[in-house]
């Protein structure tokens, strides 16, 4: 049966995130319950994935692993840290601002739902049947479990967003309401992609989108075979045929006004330089935040 596998891309983010936290350059810029989330999550995983979690506790294989990874596609780490540093930021300041509803698209193994459970916000995560039943696995042995979190089964290439949202009586369509697609269009094609932002729009008419983008085209070619050829042994292939220029047409298309788009180089210019870590952020990578 399709998709009745963990996605190795969420768990090998999982692990790149925790292994950098550990170093404490990096992890000061995140609370202590994004730390230990990850932390349990690492120990969770399957047992070819959870070694992780002692062996990265060694500086000396730190080292060795951010070399290695470095060496094969530079920037893919700081990446990771960075757009779960940005995007974690932008909820808090949308719970700021007032929103009172959080729905995560691809929620995978991260933090964001169970985050903003913990602040009272009515949380929902979107997630393919199998890997939302390993996710609540991870919660209910990590005594994560919150009333006000919503894991909801779906395969939006498959079914309508809007009826699994409309389904669960705790979502609220006349709420302000967050969306949070992080890494999550680059996997779906084209046609997907358009039927995503229409289904969202559907749901929730007023609201705020936060995304992610990778404009393979800003990568050299051996980095670009690098990135997709790693996205391919674990099962998975990027699809969306944009840059950046034809993503932000496609969401303007369907209705969104660009609020902001957080660039690679902005990236390493603020939080990078605060961790006083020579390291780059992958070219081409983008967080964007928008409005209908």
């Amino acid at each position: 049966m399709a998709h009745q596998k963990l996605s190795h891309t969420a768990a090998y983010i999982a692990v790149k995130f925790y292994g950098l936290t550990l170093d404490s350059n990096i992890g000061k810029n995140f609370s202590p319950f994004i730390k230990e989330f990850y932390a349990q999550v690492v120990q969770f995983l399957p047992k070819h994935l959870s070694w992780y979690y002692k062996a990265l506790r060694s500086a000396t294989w730190r080292r060795f692993f951010i070399a290695s990874e470095e060496l094969l596609l530079p920037g893919d780490l700081m990446h990771i840290i960075c757009r779960k540093f940005y995007i974690t930021n932008y909820v808090d300041e949308a719970i700021d601002n007032g929103f009172e509803q959080l729905v995560v698209l691809g929620a995978g193994l991260d933090h964001l739902g169970v985050y903003a459970a913990t602040k009272g916000l009515t949380s929902f995560e979107i997630e393919t049947p199998f890997m939302a039943l390993k996710k609540e696995e991870f919660l209910a042995s990590s005594n994560q479990l919150n009333s006000d979190l919503h894991l909801l089964p779906l395969d939006v290439t498959k079914n309508r967003i809007s009826e699994v949202l409309r389904d669960n009586s705790a979502f609220d369509s006349t709420k302000k309401t967050l969306f949070v697609a992080e890494g999550f269009f680059d996997y779906l094609n084209q046609n997907d992609a358009n039927n995503v932002l229409s289904e969202i729009a559907t749901a929730c008419p007023n609201h705020r989108l936060i995304t992610t983008l990778f404009s393979l085209d800003e990568l050299n070619i051996f980095h670009r075979f690098s990135f997709t050829t790693g996205v391919r042994l674990v099962g998975e292939s990027v699809q969306l045929p944009y840059n950046k220029e034809g993503f932000i047409n496609l969401l303007e298309n369907v209705g969104y006004s660009t609020k902001r788009v957080l660039s690679y180089q902005e990236m390493e210019a603020d939080l990078v330089a605060l961790t006083g870590l020579n390291l780059p952020v992958l070219k081409g990578f983008y967080v964007l935040v928008v409005e209908r």
